[in-house]
């Protein structure tokens, strides 16, 4: 017999939970994200950080329940960063994004983790649906680009660098101090699990197309090469000698193949 339930011991309290969804003009999704997430995680508390949305988002996401949080200023990094602030004390903290691409049906193996103390950061890994066209070939490209550019720079971290689709315990969101302001923000808790030496695990999760009448608010290029500038500057501050070695390395390239280029 388990010892939480011999006669006259109560049981082991249940983890609280909470689901953090920022969020930035989701109205067509956010509506359906809730309500699977509740249906999911009954007892979790379903907290929506509205990043100054004009579209109704707020309206939609209280209509179905939700807990709003308002955050004025624009940007993932700055609406991530208020849900840690805001959340510090669940046992778990699930983040997922609010435009129904992370299936809530997932959010069990996400937390297991995490509830059974093995990990303080747990990565859903993006696998796209087949044949729905979930992640364009840019953006999948793109992504191997900044993996191995964190694994030379940084270290390990997990196959899917930029999920946003993600638990966390009480002692990481208790402790750690973000500053990133838009999508950079998930290098930046890659790097501080890193740095930190926060327990990490990576779990597959089926990866959707948005839910119709939502677009992407990541614009390609420019967030890559924000992304990219976080995984360097955090590379020169922890392994200052490795990512100098590697900056140079890069550049007495670039300057090679300009100088073949011009013969």
């Amino acid at each position: 017999m388990n010892p939480a339930e011999t006669p006259g011991r109560s049981p082991a309290p249940s983890p609280t939970i909470a689901v953090a969804i920022p969020c930035y003009n989701e109205a067509a999704a956010v509506g359906r994200v809730v309500d699977d997430f509740r249906a999911s995680l009954p007892g979790a508390d379903l907290v929506v950080f509205d990043n100054a949305s004009d579209d109704g988002t707020a309206e939609v996401a209280a209509a179905h329940g939700a807990r709003v949080v308002f955050v004025p200023d624009r940007g993932k990094g700055f609406a991530v960063r208020a849900a840690f602030a805001e959340l510090k004390g669940y046992d778990v903290v699930v983040m997922t994004d609010g435009d129904g691409t992370y299936p809530a049906s997932s959010a069990p193996a996400l937390i297991a983790p995490v509830v059974d103390g093995v990990a303080e950061m747990v990565v859903g890994a993006r696998r796209p649906v087949p044949g729905a066209q979930a992640m364009s070939p840019v953006r999948g490209l793109g992504n191997v680009l900044i993996g191995g550019a964190f694994r030379a720079l940084v270290g390990p971290g997990t196959g899917d660098l930029l999920s946003g689709y993600r638990a966390f315990g009480r002692r990481f969101v208790g402790s750690v101090e973000l500053r990133s302001e838009g999508f950079e923000i998930e290098t930046e808790l890659a790097v501080t699990a890193t740095a930190r030496g926060f327990p990490t695990r990576e779990i597959d999760v089926p990866y959707h197309p948005r839910i119709a009448g939502t677009e992407s608010k990541l614009r390609a290029f420019r967030d890559g090469r924000r992304i990219l500038a976080t995984i360097v500057r955090e590379g020169l501050r922890l392994r200052p000698l490795r990512a100098l070695t590697l900056v140079v390395a890069a550049a007495a390239a670039l300057v090679a193949l300009v100088a073949l280029a011009r013969r």
